[in-house]
């Protein structure tokens, strides 16, 4: 297999990321992380790379360092997809009247917003379980879900993610606002991964 070398040109991404000698550049500084490094490669090997483009430059957007350094590695670990638009998908565990499980305040039906201020979103990663909106992979639905329940699909921006806490081998997640887009009929039934098959597909 052909290694991808450097495209001998510089491409404009958005208008403020492009890339240039094998590297991207964000309003002329270099990124350098996970995303970054995977958005060289597919563009070198002449992939599709719309989603991981815009999700790259909205991840500009949040104000930790260390989510916009370690956010898509997570989202790859956990096969947890991208959206067209550059947001990401994941599952949210709630309970039967789709409320969520922790304070029983949010209302998880298709179509709704939970929201908080992302200042009352506790941003220690070394705390496992504390104040935010929780989202997550796959291999975390059997640590919180119950059978009387149900799982839902939530979309999320980038630069809404507080923190990934370390605990559960990171498939985890609190943020601060999330849209509710589709319910997984059947979980509890045949326990299918639908976001990590889609994006295997």
């Amino acid at each position: 297999t052909r290694t991808p070398r450097p495209l001998e040109t510089t491409l404009s991404l958005t208008h403020d990321m492009s890339y240039s000698g094998g590297v991207i550049l964000y309003r002329g500084e270099v990124l350098a992380n996970f995303a970054a490094d995977r958005l060289v490669g597919l563009l070198e090997a002449g992939r599709e790379a719309h989603p991981l483009i815009c999700f790259l430059e909205k991840l500009q957007k949040n104000p930790s360092k260390r989510v916009v350094d370690s956010l898509y590695e997570f989202l790859e670990k956990g096969s947890i997809p991208l959206t067209e638009d550059g947001d990401f998908l994941a599952y949210k565990a709630v309970r039967a009247d789709f409320k969520d499980i922790h304070s029983g305040t949010f209302d998880n039906r298709i179509g709704a917003a939970c929201t908080m201020p992302r200042n009352k979103v506790d941003e220690d990663q070394d705390r496992t379980c504390s104040s935010g909106l929780h989202v997550c992979s796959f291999d975390y639905l059997p640590h919180f879900s119950h059978a009387n329940g149900h799982v839902m699909v939530v979309k999320v921006h980038p630069a809404d993610v507080v923190a990934i806490p370390r605990d559960y081998n990171d498939t985890k997640m609190r943020v601060s606002k999330y849209v509710v887009v589709d319910e997984v009929k059947g979980y509890y039934e045949t326990r299918t991964d639908v976001l990590g098959d889609a994006g295997r597909a």
